[in-house]
């Protein structure tokens, strides 16, 4: 019995248990039973003790081959639930959706030992492969990426089911294709290249969707934190726009006030006033026009560059064709 256990440990496969247990009892017989070095026996109870030799010595192969595959088993469970959790991890340090993507393809390519492709979904269209191949990879990258199967993962992104190899749709690609979704938005398509076509273990689907749910996750957060960005940028820019419109509203005051000042005492008292007095006033209404204009045309600069339609060397011209110190003044 311990030949046996020994043999079930070291190998691989019960076949090799039943043989040593045959062969064990064989052994026993040439040796240790009368007579000696031949396989004949004269006690006609040796032949049902040799059978339950035999039985508890495969017995005992058996449960110690149950036992090994067990713990082997665990193992594996361990060792992917181990990446799984780094995983979640990795994906928690990332806030790129191409090194998101990355870290997923990575940790699927480390748990399946399968060439990973991976389609970011941009608007209504797939976006640009993220190839992540296995050590031993025979296949380019192209021959995971052609047409045809960019179209199986456009027709996953579309109707967010699975498709490909080891499925009922599209199964002549080449990859096992499935969408890598949050509720009923598809935020990326994933293709794992199994070589074999045989179905995934159910363990391995199931980690499988659970790495894809984290993805899923992590490149929800990014999206969520790009759109909070772009709303805080949007606040900013409309506090912006009231401090400036409160800033002109201050700057159109004043020079409007010393031209309605200064037109008034022309009206009112024209006769009186000599003509240095008068060419004074008329000065001062042309500057303080001329920096309205100025203010003005800054304004509408600022408008041009806000939209992209600003041409080179336009803000400069501004004031090359007036007197450099309204220019100065309106800067």
């Amino acid at each position: 019995i311990l030949g046996v256990l020994f043999t079930s440990v070291v190998t691989t496969g019960r076949l090799y248990g039943a043989m040593a247990s045959l062969l064990s009892v064989f052994v026993f017989n040439f040796l240790f039973t009368e007579p000696r070095f031949t396989f004949h026996v004269h006690d006609a109870g040796y032949p049902i003790t040799f059978l339950v030799m035999f039985t508890a010595s495969f017995v005992a192969s058996s449960l110690t081959m149950r036992v090994k595959n067990q713990a082997k088993q665990e193992a594996l469970k361990a060792y992917r639930t181990g990446v799984l959790l780094e995983t979640s991890q990795k994906l928690q340090r990332v806030n790129d959706e191409s090194e998101i993507l990355t870290e997923v393809a990575g940790q699927l390519e480390k748990l399946l030992n399968c060439t990973i492709v991976f389609y970011p979904v941009e608007g209504d269209n797939l976006g640009k492969p993220v190839y992540f191949a296995k050590p031993d990879e025979a296949h380019s990258q192209e021959y995971y990426t052609s047409k045809d199967e960019m179209a199986v993962a456009a027709w996953v992104m579309k109707n967010n089911k699975h498709a490909g190899v080891t499925t009922n749709t599209l199964p002549g690609a080449k990859c096992l294709y499935m969408a890598v979704h949050n509720h009923d938005v598809v935020l990326a398509v994933v293709g794992v290249a199994i070589t074999d076509r045989t179905e995934l273990q159910a363990y391995d689907k199931n980690l499988l969707v659970a790495l894809l749910g984290e993805c899923a996750l992590a490149l929800e957060k990014n999206q969520l934190g790009r759109e909070k960005t772009l709303i805080e940028m949007k606040a900013q820019q409309e506090q912006l726009r009231a401090n400036l419109l409160r800033a002109i509203s201050h700057d159109l005051r004043t020079p409007l006030t010393s031209i309605s000042g200064n037109a008034g005492i022309l009206m009112g008292n024209s006769k009186v006033l000599d003509e240095e007095k008068k060419q004074r006033l008329y000065s001062d209404i042309y500057d303080d026009s001329m920096w309205l204009v100025n203010l003005v045309e800054n304004l509408l600069s600022v408008t041009r560059i806000e939209n992209g339609t600003m041409r080179q060397g336009q803000e400069v011209a501004l004031c090359d064709h007036h007197d450099p110190s309204i220019c100065g003044k309106a800067r």
